[in-house]
């Protein structure tokens, strides 16, 4: 006899979870974000860079950068001195690494495997320090944000570009239907991976909304926690200052 895990278990990252499902998808991610966003995404990760406040001297760090698009987007409209593009999934970094052999900008782009939660990189390293879309896929958050506020220099910023919880009670209502209809659909469609889309779905619905995530930066040791919903809540950009 077997049993059905909860919806809580459904949506709960393991090292070895995550790494499998985006190992097997990475040829299909770009396609699948921009269906199920509807081609929003790249407003989102613009207003991401800006929020960054980046200069020509920044060194910045992309975790869980995937296949490379904020890693890119911070290269071409911010302009920094470097981004180190970081993920533990080489299959998906592989596809980031594609994408910067074009880039012709004045920012050096370097790649590097990497755990979010165990960073191989001295204190007080970077300015400027961001992940999207990567947070709510780690199973240790706490230890992530105690990592990055080590390796942030004083006064440097972590810029999170993440699901979040739309504050508007219906317009929430119809985009949970959406996450439960829609995007397993998708998913399926794109990659015939229907399994992997009902975990992505369920992590949304899972993570912690713009108060309760804000706290957790708090409670890392950040002085100053921000956020700005965009498309009315469906994701939210947080930034901890150091």
């Amino acid at each position: 006899m077997t049993t059905r895990a909860s919806g809580r278990d459904n949506g709960r990252p393991t090292t070895e979870r995550v790494q499998s499902i985006f190992a097997t998808l990475a040829p299909d991610y770009d396609r699948f974000n921009k269906l199920s966003s509807l081609g929003v995404d790249r407003s989102w990760r613009k207003r991401t860079v800006s929020m960054a406040r980046l200069n020509r001297n920044s060194v910045v760090l992309d975790l869980a950068a995937g296949t490379g698009d904020l890693t890119m987007a911070l290269a071409e409209q911010g302009k920094p001195a470097s981004v180190l593009s970081t993920d533990f999934v080489p299959e998906m970094l592989d596809v980031a690494r594609e994408k910067a052999a074009a880039y012709k900008g004045p920012t050096r782009i370097d790649f590097t495997a990497a755990d979010a939660q165990d960073l191989p990189f001295e204190d007080e390293s970077f300015d400027v320090v961001t992940i999207g879309f990567g947070v709510r896929n780690l199973p240790d958050r706490a230890a992530n944000f105690r990592e990055v506020h080590r390796v942030l220099k004083p006064g440097g910023r972590y810029v999170v570009l993440e699901m979040s919880r739309p504050p508007f009670v219906p317009f929430r209502a119809v985009y949970h239907s959406y996450l439960h209809n829609v995007i397993p659909a998708i998913g399926d469609k794109v990659t015939g991976r229907r399994d992997s889309f009902e975990y992505l779905r369920d992590s949304i619905l899972q993570f912690p909304g713009q108060v309760a995530l804000a706290g957790e930066l708090h409670k890392a040791g950040f002085r100053e926690v921000t956020w700005r919903n965009l498309t009315f809540g469906i994701v939210a950009v947080h930034v901890a200052v150091k």
